[in-house]
C-alpha cells in the first residue's frame, strides 16, 4: 500500500500539460491541538508547517509536518508526551464565496514518545490522515486556515496498538503565485 501511495503521489506531481499556467505554491504555519482518543490524552502545545503545489484547478499535492507536546505531574515526577508526524498526499479544493474549502488524504509516519522517571519509550507507525479545512483570504497572498483531521495510526508488531487522533489546526497561509 505504501508503494502505491508513493507512486500515486509522484504521478500526481508530474501530471498536467506542459503548456499549463505556472503551478501555484503555498506554505502554511501555525498551531495544532491533538487529542489521542485511544489513550484519552490531549496534547495542547503544538505546531504545524505545510506546503502544497497546485496541479490542476481543483487538485494539489500537499505535505505537512507537525509536533504536539504535553507535560503532566504524576507520582511526584514529570511525564512528557510527544508526537511528531510527517505526511503527504493529495488535496482537492474549491472556492466557496471568498473562502476556499478543501479535503485531503495524507499518509506518512507518526512518531510518538513518552518519558517518565528518566525512561523514554518511542514508537514509529504508519498513519493515514484524512482531513477538511477552510482558507479565508486576508489579502491577495495571505489566508487564515482552520483545519480538522483524523489520524488513523496502524499497529506495529511488538510496538504500539492501532489507534486514532483528532487534530485541529489554525494556521496562516502564504501563497506564492
Amino acid at each position: 500500500m505504501r508503494r502505491a501511495l508513493a507512486v500515486g503521489s509522484v504521478w500526481l506531481c508530474l501530471g498536467g500539460s506542459a503548456t499549463a499556467q505556472p503551478r501555484a505554491v503555498e506554505i502554511a504555519a501555525g498551531y495544532t491541538f491533538v487529542h489521542d482518543a485511544k489513550n484519552d490524552i490531549s496534547l495542547p502545545a503544538g505546531w504545524v508547517a505545510g506546503a502544497a503545489v497546485t496541479i490542476t484547478p481543483w487538485l494539489a499535492a500537499a505535505a505537512d509536518v507537525s509536533g504536539s507536546y504535553k507535560t503532566e505531574d504524576a507520582f511526584g515526577a514529570e511525564l512528557h508526551f510527544r508526537t511528531h508526524a510527517i505526511v503527504g498526499g493529495g488535496r482537492v479544493h474549491a472556492k466557496l464565496g471568498r473562502a476556499t474549502e478543501f479535503a485531503q488524504l495524507l499518509a506518512g509516519i507518526v512518531r510518538g514518545s513518552g518519558t517518565a522517571f528518566g525512561f523514554t519509550d518511542t514508537t514509529n507507525a504508519f498513519a493515514l490522515q484524512p482531513g477538511v479545512g477552510l482558507d479565508y483570504p486576508l489579502s491577495d497572498r495571505l489566508a487564515a486556515r482552520g483545519q480538522l483531521d483524523v489520524r488513523f495510526i496502524r499497529n506495529q508488531p511488538e510496538g504500539n496498538e492501532a489507534g486514532y487522533e483528532y487534530r485541529f489546526s489554525a494556521a496562516v497561509v502564504y501563497r506564492l503565485h
